[in-house]
């Protein structure tokens, strides 16, 4: 009995002394992986203060040791994933960025998930692009590809990448092709510009630093140009967003507020973004003084109302208090009661709505509004009689601020879009010098376009042309003041001899293509179907100026002509002619948004013809087209209104389509 027990005790005894090193291992091996855990939590604190200071190159090598430290699978995962992106979007080390991106690829024969093997490929493909090396960007997609089914959203998705790169491929070489051709005409120009925004586009060939490389190219050839202040935004645009390089961004942007202030809306628009970054880096004097000076050189600014409630921010931060109630109630009482939500994005408050924004808003205000007397009312209405908008524009503002319920706010309010519009027009009337022309060009724009003043904006574009013959901008007045005539005043002769002008004295502009098919147009409605197609048919033979619409579809004036060369043979019932026009049509554009109406057209003309089979073939072509594609629903709605196609959503225009094909089955 006692050998049992001895025995039994030291069985226990030899248990127990494992049980506590057991105890001893896990507790060794929790307080180890709290200490690595916290180490990677201090180092992620690290990295994010390191990024947030612009110091890119100290936060890569920090992942690096954090890479070299650990074998876990998923940690090594999201480290590559950071530093991956601070070498392809900060520092721009896109060999390095290729060597990471392998890495997580690599890491997928280790239990890596899909989506990091999707999100390497991807990456690799996209620095590929950023290096200019499109044909191993497209091996790279593809080979992802290859890995998933068909209907796979990876699969999807690389095929359409490569599809982009090549598409932008072939249209890098036509503008190529143009400028060669035209050299220092305006469309080099304009092929220049639309080579640049094919290097600019991350969905096309992804080249941020080559497309910089090109609008400074055209700001060297001609500064003068209508696109000079848009690619000098650009410039600023992709060093700010894409390149992360605040400083070189604002350096840039501030080349198109010196050159271009109170003419161009990039000038605005850069104005507004430099306040934006000093604002981002708690600069917030300097912030400040740009939103001032945006407000004060650009009164028609689209963002305005965004412009004061971060003026308000700045203020409030400066402790400025008086200064930013002003600025809040501006946007409280002047802008958001007629805002639309959406655009309440560019002050950071995508998911709220405008009653939110107007809690939060009266929550900071602490001090009463003050009455605002009736004099001040008839004070403003007196300087808008005498066409001073000037000075009635800040008046206005302040009185609406000050009395939002009063008798005559909501007169002001209703007046304020065009008293702004004015005043911009009498800044623009002050502008001497070069910029003089583009001045009076942006004048008559406001004329036409937004107070729909139609005698005034040809006043003001014949203004220009007299003034400023040779002027860029007076063939884009002239084209203009076409358009006002056919469009506005009905006055069909003074249209056509606009164009004509157009045609005579600027024959190397880029509008004079526009102005030719803008004949074709006023010939058809004269029933001259002769001069039309002889319009149409000159329009074609420019250069393409192709516009990528979504699902692929391109267009063009040209697109636009030949279709409507078929229009008119068919509206002076030649169906032999029209049917041949249609059948080219679709042969040479393919990828044309109006491909289900010239179907729709083959189909009507064959029923005329009694060939059922062709009719029933084409209607069959047209539906095809229309499912799931409302581009093309939209322009059978507006090119074969004259086959009945009146409806107002793709549905109906199927059905209506659907109801002329039974007519073919029912003969």
């Amino acid at each position: 009995m006692e050998g049992w027990k001895g025995g039994n005790l030291a069985f226990y005894a030899s248990r127990f002394t494992l049980h506590v090193s057991r105890l001893k291992w896990f507790f060794c091996a929790a307080t180890f992986c709290l200490t690595l855990f916290a180490s990677i939590e201090t180092r992620a604190q690290d990295i994010a203060t390191l990024l947030e200071g612009g110091k890119y190159h100290e936060a890569a090598q920090l992942l690096e040791k954090s890479a070299s430290s650990t074998k876990r699978v998923e940690q090594l995962s999201g480290i590559y994933e950071k530093l991956g992106d601070i070498y392809y979007a900060y520092t721009h080390q896109y060999p390095q960025a290729l060597n990471v991106y392998d890495k997580i690829i690599q890491l997928s024969s280790k239990g890596a998930t899909a989506e990091d093997l999707f999100l390497g490929y991807i990456k690799k493909g996209d620095v590929y692009c950023r290096m200019g090396k499109y044909e191993q960007a497209i091996e790279t997609y593809q080979a992802l590809a290859d890995q998933f089914p068909p209907t796979h959203f990876a699969h999807k998705t690389c095929l359409r990448k490569v599809h982009s790169i090549q598409t932008a491929l072939d249209d890098l070489r036509a503008q190529q092709h143009i400028i060669q051709t035209h050299e220092t005409a305006p469309l080099a120009i304009e092929a220049k510009f639309h080579t640049a925004e094919l290097y600019r586009s991350p969905s096309q060939l992804n080249r941020p630093e080559k497309a910089i490389e090109v609008y400074e190219e055209i700001l060297q050839q001609r500064k003068d140009t209508k696109l000079a202040a848009e690619a000098q935004w650009r410039i600023g645009n992709l060093r700010d967003k894409v390149l992360n390089q605040p400083a070189l961004a604002i350096e840039a942007y501030q080349k198109v507020v010196d050159n271009y202030h109170g003419v161009s809306l990039f000038a605005a628009e850069a104005f507004f973004q430099i306040g934006r970054i000093h604002l981002e880096r708690g600069r917030y004097d300097r912030a400040v003084e740009a939103f001032e000076q945006l407000s004060e050189k650009h009164p028609d600014f689209w963002k305005m109302h965004a412009v004061f409630y971060w003026s308000g921010i700045c203020y409030e931060k400066l402790r400025d208090c008086r200064r930013a109630i002003d600025a809040f109630q501006t946007f409280l009482y002047a802008y958001l009661p007629t805002l639309d939500p959406i655009y309440l994005g560019a002050i950071g408050k995508y998911d709220q709505d405008p009653a939110r924004v107007k809690t939060e808003l009266e929550a900071k205000i602490r001090q009463l509004k003050l009455d605002f007397a009736s004099v001040e009312w008839d004070r403003i209405r007196e300087l808008i009689a005498a066409s001073n908008y000037v000075d009635a524009l800040p008046l206005t503002r302040q009185y609406i601020i000050d009395v939002p319920t009063g008798e005559h706010a909501q007169a002001a309010r209703s007046q304020l879009r065009e008293i702004e519009l004015y005043a911009t027009i009498q800044k623009l009337q002050s502008i001497g010098g070069v910029l003089t022309p583009y001045a009076l060009f942006r004048a008559g724009k406001i004329y036409e376009r937004e107070l729909n003043d139609y005698e005034q904006a040809t006043a003001t574009y014949r203004q220009l042309i007299e003034t400023h013959p040779q002027s860029l901008w007076a063939a884009e007045a002239v084209y203009r003041t076409g358009v006002v005539y056919a469009k506005h005043l009905n006055n069909t002769e003074k249209a056509i001899e606009s164009y004509q002008t157009l045609i005579s004295d600027y024959p190397s502009s880029s509008q004079t293509m526009m102005a030719h098919f803008q004949l074709g147009e006023m010939y058809r409605t004269l029933d001259q179907y002769d001069e039309a197609v002889k319009a149409y048919q000159t329009t074609i033979a420019y250069p393409k100026q192709t516009q990528h619409l979504a699902q692929g579809y391109k267009d063009s004036f040209a697109d636009q002509a030949q279709f409507r060369i078929g229009h008119v043979h068919y509206e002076n019932q030649r169906y032999d002619a029209a049917f041949a026009t249609f059948q080219e049509f679709i042969t040479n554009r393919p990828y044309s948004p109006r491909l289900a109406a010239a179907y729709a057209f083959l189909g009507d003309i064959s029923h005329k013809r009694a060939d059922s089979k062709n009719a029933l073939n084409a209607y069959d072509n047209a539906m095809r087209l229309l499912e799931g594609s409302p581009i093309q629903a939209r322009m059978m709605i507006d090119e074969a209104y004259e086959l009945g196609f009146q409806e107002s959503d793709p549905t109906a225009v199927i059905q209506h389509l659907s109801e002329l094909r039974k007519r073919v089955q029912v003969r």
